[in-house]
Parts: C-alpha cells; sequence; structure tokens
C-alpha cells in the first residue's frame, strides 16, 4: 500500500494554484519544471486531480463565500497567501465533508497559510473557515442552489 501525504498534496496544490494566477499552466508542464517529479510518490494523484478539477469549477461559489464574509475586500485584490489556503479548504470542505473533518481541514489551511506568509493570513484564513463552519447548513443549501455558470470573479489566469 503507497503511503500518500495530503498534507504534501495539499502544499504542492498550493503551489500549482499560484503559478496558475499568474500564468496558464498546466499540470503536467508545472511538475516537470518545478519538482521534476522528485515528490511524486509522496502526492496523492487522485485526491489532487479531483481538487484541481474541484477548484477549476467551484471556484466561482468560492470566491462568492469568501466575499460574503469579507464583504469590504475586493477578492481579486486580496494576497494569495490567505485567498488560496481559503480556496483549498472550501473545496475539501464542499467536497469531502463526509471524508474530512471540518477542523482538520481548518488546521491543514491554517498550517499551509503559515508557511507561505505571515500571521494576518493565518488569522485571516481561520477566521473564514471558522465563520464557514458555523454557517455550514446555510452555505450547503446555497452551494447546492448556486449558479456555477454565471461569470464571476476570479483569480486564476484562464
Amino acid at each position: 500500500m503507497t503511503n500518500f501525504s495530503r498534507s504534501r498534496t495539499r502544499k504542492f496544490l498550493y503551489q500549482y494554484l499560484y503559478a496558475k494566477t499568474f500564468n496558464l499552466v498546466e499540470n503536467e508542464s508545472f511538475r516537470d519544471s518545478f519538482f521534476n517529479w522528485i515528490f511524486s510518490s509522496e502526492i496523492d494523484e487522485t485526491y489532487l486531480s479531483e481538487m484541481q478539477k474541484n477548484i477549476a469549477e467551484k471556484e466561482v461559489f468560492y470566491i462568492y463565500v469568501i466575499e460574503k464574509f469579507f464583504p469590504k475586500f475586493n477578492v481579486v485584490d486580496m494576497d494569495l497567501a490567505f485567498l488560496l489556503p481559503s480556496i483549498i479548504a472550501l473545496s475539501e470542505i464542499f467536497s469531502y465533508f463526509e471524508e474530512l473533518p471540518i477542523k482538520v481541514i481548518i488546521n491543514e489551511s491554517v498550517e499551509i497559510s503559515k508557511s507561505y506568509w505571515t500571521d494576518s493570513s493565518r488569522k485571516m484564513v481561520n477566521w473564514l473557515l471558522d465563520s464557514v463552519n458555523k454557517n455550514i447548513a446555510s452555505l450547503e443549501q446555497e452551494y447546492k442552489e448556486f449558479d456555477f455558470t454565471k461569470p464571476y470573479k476570479s483569480i486564476f489566469v484562464k
């Protein structure tokens, strides 16, 4: 049995999404240029693929949730060290809710945020995800009813 590291996979996903905010990035070429496949045995390929697809398809909802809890901020201008861990966590919350406890998702996202930025980013991520956790029932309903086809803000280069 192969032992995958979701933690390492989340960090890889963070770095991939970070690069994708600046350039049109393909997963294969990113790996080749950045990791040269050194870490491939430690990355959960299935989880990574599902998360990349989910974030691409559902980003509009995750941006909506962030704006809902931070209405005075323009998401496009927010720091990526806050946005990316938050988007990864929101994707996990709404896709892996039954598999992963929300507290684990929050802790992992805070750790990613601490790895790539400052204490204020960690606090913002923690506050946002704690707020999501407290409002999960209403957000799940909004998720079910959300129109994913309407144009909305994006932080990724398409």
